[in-house]
């Protein structure tokens, strides 16, 4: 048996969860519009990280469109306040290559930290965009992610043939399992639980199912039972190509 992504289903159960997520994690931070005389020093059209609560201590600036999925510098967990000076949403996150808490900041708010605890950074048009990384797939490739919803490192996959399939695919041998892939190729993917293009999963119900696959155009979190389990994969012209 096959598994396919149902895009509308899972975006309409990722809606859902992302309004509680929003709900949880703006309550665990201070956002507050700035005043006149604190963060006065931040430039319009810039982000504004400072080293000491309240828009104190040194400065450190970001144009629009300097997203940082790492910070130089020595700058990583060093940010105890910030200043959002430009037109976007300002996406905090405790992790490297946007992994970890998000802490969505609007535009023309400051933030408080409770604890140096920002890693990356981007600016995005709404704080919908804060919960997801898949924007930074290249077209054309497959890109699985650590994290849900494209978040944590991203793996960019060059597709090599397989000489027993003659598939176009990629084998993570001992690398851990993506958590979230997006298929940006004209093909549709076939995940496997073995690095060798094979094996099956066991459903609740005892059924067997031998490949997930994620259509072209398509992104998925990966979902029970198959989470934490994709060691290879291949590109295929119809689904009935997967083995």
């Amino acid at each position: 048996m096959i598994i396919r992504v149902n895009r509308q289903r899972t975006l309409r159960r990722w809606g859902l969860a992302l309004a509680a997520v929003l709900t949880l994690i703006c309550s665990a931070f201070l956002v507050s519009p700035a005043s006149a005389d604190a963060f006065d020093d931040c430039a319009s059209g810039k982000l504004c990280l400072y080293d000491a609560s309240g828009g104190g201590g040194e400065r450190r600036d970001f144009p629009l469109g300097d997203n940082r999925e790492t910070y130089d510098g020595g700058w990583d967990d060093r940010a105890l306040s910030a200043m959002n000076n430009t037109t976007h949403w300002a996406c905090f996150s405790t992790g490297g290559a946007y992994g970890g808490t998000v802490k969505p900041v609007p535009p023309g708010a400051a933030v408080e930290f409770p604890a140096a605890t920002a890693s990356s950074h981007k600016l995005a048009p709404s704080s919908a965009h804060c919960f997801t990384g898949y924007e930074r797939c290249p077209d054309n490739r497959v890109c699985t992610f650590t994290e849900a919803n494209g978040r944590g490192t991203m793996t960019v996959h060059l597709p090599a043939t397989d000489p027993a399939t003659k598939n176009y695919g990629n084998s993570y041998g001992a690398e851990a399992a993506p958590t979230s892939a997006w298929n940006r190729t004209q093909k549709h993917v076939c995940f496997y639980p073995e690095p060798t293009y094979t094996g099956t999963w066991t459903g609740s119900d005892e059924k067997k199912f031998g490949a997930y696959v994620v259509l072209r155009g398509d992104s998925v979190t990966v979902p029970a039972p198959f989470a934490g389990t994709f060691h290879s994969h291949e590109l295929v012209a119809t689904t009935g190509d997967c083995q």
